[in-house]
């Protein structure tokens, strides 16, 4: 019996101390970390269109280059097309679909590579304003944590308008 304690109190102490370690590190990477509204509408006035040879063809400007597009004048069957092929939860869960986070993890474990994402498109506007596109710990961590201050500060509705707003077709 104390054996078992033994191990019940080892065990308990290293689950917290990992806890304790892990928020640590959250705090750490997070720290500074900030949404910035500005970043979340297209700052770009022109675009130059390439061809396949990767050669501009031309250079493209006008009164509609950087310009966010409103709810309201996005075609219905547009918006639904996006959500159901990036997100089709996302007017159901607060910026993490924690049911596609475990399916992925599940079916990546399983491949014993990184074949599925989980990425809202919520966490999806964050990664393309804010951050790098590459995939380490500390990017994911600062996502998770603008992922919440966006979804905290702007409705579903203003968050799909400014990711297909951003987002490059």
């Amino acid at each position: 019996m104390k054996v078992l304690r033994k191990i019940l109190l080892i065990s308990l102490l290293s689950f917290f101390a990992f806890l304790f370690a892990a928020a640590g590190y959250y705090f750490a990477v997070t720290g500074g970390v900030r949404l910035e509204p500005e970043k979340l509408v297209l700052s770009q006035k022109n675009v130059v269109l390439y061809d396949n040879q990767n050669a501009p063809i031309q250079n493209v400007s006008g009164k509609f280059i950087g310009k966010t597009v409103a709810y309201k004048d996005i075609p219905k069957k547009t918006r639904l097309a996006f959500i159901d092929t990036e997100d089709k939860r996302f007017f159901l869960h607060g910026g993490f679909d924690w049911k596609r986070i475990i399916k992925s993890a599940y079916n990546n474990a399983k491949a014993g590579s990184f074949k599925q994402g989980a990425s809202t498109i919520s966490q999806q506007l964050i990664k393309n304003t804010h951050l790098s596109q590459e995939k380490t710990l500390k990017r994911k961590l600062r996502e998770w944590k603008l992922t919440k201050q966006l979804e905290r500060n702007y409705s579903k509705e203003e968050i799909l308008e400014k990711y297909l707003s951003v987002i490059y077709f």
